[in-house]
């Protein structure tokens, strides 16, 4: 009976996932490794931007003051994009801030997803839902909310908007990988997890957020808004290139063109933080290809402090073990004074770095509404590769023999297929 159960799970799971495909990884243009890398990210939709060096931030707490300090200076509008939102004790000066701009006069906008209400994480434990935000006047809809509908056409469930964005006055783009609730940004204990966000000084990236923002705005909500209400500002070069990627409506940038496009361009090596690391045989491929081409591969990888989640991640690390690639792992938790790691990075020959929403698993290839933005600086990679050598300090190679010891022991393949789908 179990069997059958997880069978029908499975077979719905394939059956949503019908239309999405992780092929770019393996076949066309961005697996193509005598195309120009740059050329292959603007085909797989990525826009050029510039900008210049940003604000790096890999502390919550300095960049809710600094995400304060943004929402307060706003004078035209603010736009603002999460996949959980929620208040806490810790975030209610930020809200405060919000929806007192909002009470002054200034547009803001703000897409929460759906599941923001049914966080299962610690959050769940402090978090107050949103709506109160819209007393003040801020304009507030969920995305994809879990509803009768849903249940009536299935294939909605899966599709969900990961993405973390903030535009204010068409001149500050913030992007990254905090949400914002209690443990993104409002506790000061062990349950803050580690993460990072960007603040860019580049009108010509808050345009191609704006751009985005309008178009899923739009497809959700009955009160439509104009692109043209949201001015921009006059562009400079600005002295870094970047290519973003902004995987929703409205537009046909594409996460698994642009991790195969830097996979297939890989020389030397592929540095990688991916949190919830489930890579379907397309990018195992990828992958592995760069490798035979001599490119060393090595990803950083966290634990979550949650069962289930364990359960997932340890049924299939041994993959990525097998697979040869270098890997290190750690442990979150109450034993070691760490916080979950929950930071998406990726360095590509010490030159092209993504930072962003994007996880490097199936699911943020083929389901979420994700953005990445490829940045093309050898010293933001430097900036980069020294931060991931920070967390390095706390972590051990993890080898073939201790990888299935804890499959066995620990891992789970319903929570596996469960994450791999849904997490």
């Amino acid at each position: 009976m179990r069997k059958s159960i997880l069978g029908i799970i499975l077979l719905l799971c394939m059956i949503l996932t019908s239309c999405s495909s992780t092929k770019p990884f393996v076949e066309g243009f961005a697996a193509d490794p005598c195309l120009p890398l740059e050329d292959k990210l603007v085909m797989g939709g990525g826009i050029k931007v510039s900008f210049d060096y940003p604000e790096m931030y890999f502390d919550a707490s300095l960049f809710l003051d600094r995400y304060i300090e943004l929402i307060e200076g706003a004078e035209d509008y603010v736009i603002i994009t999460t996949f959980l939102g929620s208040s806490c004790e810790g975030l209610e000066e930020l809200y405060d801030a919000i929806a007192g701009k909002a009470a002054s006069g200034v547009p803001v906008y703000m897409i929460i997803d759906g599941v923001s209400s049914y966080d299962m994480t610690a959050s769940a434990s402090f978090m107050t839902p949103l709506y109160f935000l819209r007393e003040s006047g801020v304009h507030l809809i969920e995305y994809n909310p879990l509803s009768i509908f849903n249940v009536v056409n299935p294939s909605t469930l899966l599709v969900r908007e990961h993405r973390k964005l903030v535009v204010v006055d068409g001149q500050w783009a913030v992007l990254g990988g905090m949400n914002m609730n209690y443990i993104s940004m409002g506790a000061d204990n062990i349950d803050l997890q580690r993460d990072s966000m960007y603040v860019f000084n580049s009108p010509s990236l808050a345009s191609c957020l704006v751009d985005e923002f309008v178009s899923i705005w739009n497809e959700s909500s009955v009160e439509k808004i104009d692109r043209d209400d949201f001015e921009d500002k006059a562009a400079e070069e600005g002295e870094i290139t970047g290519y973003l990627f902004n995987q929703g409506p409205g537009g046909h940038a594409d996460m698994a063109s642009m991790y195969s496009s830097l996979f297939s361009s890989a020389r030397e090596e592929i540095v990688m933080l991916p949190y919830l690391a489930f890579l379907d045989d397309n990018m195992y491929e990828s992958l592995k290809t760069a490798q035979d081409r001599g490119v060393e591969v090595t990803m950083y990888l966290p634990i979550d402090s949650r069962e289930y989640v364990q359960g997932a991640l340890f049924y299939d690390y041994h993959n990525l073990v097998e697979a040869g690639f270098n890997v290190y792992i750690e442990y979150a938790g109450e034993e070691t004074g760490l916080s979950l790691l929950h930071q998406k990075l990726a360095v590509v020959d010490g030159r092209y770095t993504v930072i962003g929403s994007s996880n490097i698993n199936y699911r943020s290839m083929t389901l979420s509404h994700e953005i990445a933005l490829v940045v093309d600086s050898e010293e933001f990679a430097a900036a980069s590769l020294d931060q991931v050598e920070d967390i390095k300090k706390n972590m051990a190679p993890l080898d073939e023999e201790t990888a299935l010891k804890l499959k066995e022991e620990k891992g789970s393949w319903p929570m596996y297929l469960f994450s791999y789908f849904g997490g």
